[in-house]
């Protein structure tokens, strides 16, 4: 399977300062497909844990497509796809995911306000919903919908996770 993987740049200082500050230099925020390949693993996306996930040791659900992961530091359960998630359907901002062999999906739904300010990052709608299904399965999450609008505590967790280092 081809994977394709786009940079997204975000400027430092967008996350945690002031915007659009031209002296800051843009840093990539890599999906998190291309961060589950690093040599290191993922990072963990519990907020203020700078562990790394690992592939457990019997991890992989052939049934599923799952491969089991958790965090080196706080020991955090997490999922993967081998095979990445696959888009299946869209209809506005609400999008449906199949990670792999299985017939369950995962399904996000953007708000108008997440789409633009994501999009003040370079991030299309679709790449925003895939990111969200990879970071939602990362989070232990196969069946609850993921609401990206910007009241909600999954937009705030999803955007920090892309901003840390």
């Amino acid at each position: 399977m081809l994977h394709r993987i786009a940079e997204v740049t975000v400027q430092e200082n967008e996350c945690f300062g002031a915007a659009g500050d031209p002296a800051t230099p843009s840093t990539p925020v890599p999906s998190s497909t291309e961060s589950s390949q690093d040599a290191d693993g993922s990072r963990c996306p519990v907020h203020k844990c700078d562990g790394r996930m690992k592939v457990c040791a019997s991890g992989y659900d052939s049934r599923s497509g799952l491969e089991s992961l958790a965090c080196t530091k706080c020991e955090h359960r997490g999922l993967r796809s081998r095979e990445g998630v696959i888009p299946l359907f869209r209809g506005g901002h609400e999008f449906q995911f199949s990670y792999g062999p299985s017939t369950r999906t995962v399904t996000v739904v953007l708000s108008s306000a997440a789409v633009n300010l994501w999009g003040t990052h370079g991030v299309n709608a679709e790449q925003l919903a895939k990111l969200a299904a990879e970071w939602t399965l990362l989070c232990g999450n196969t069946t609850k919908a993921v609401q990206l609008g910007i009241p909600s505590e999954e937009f705030a967790d999803l955007y920090l996770y892309f901003c840390r280092k």
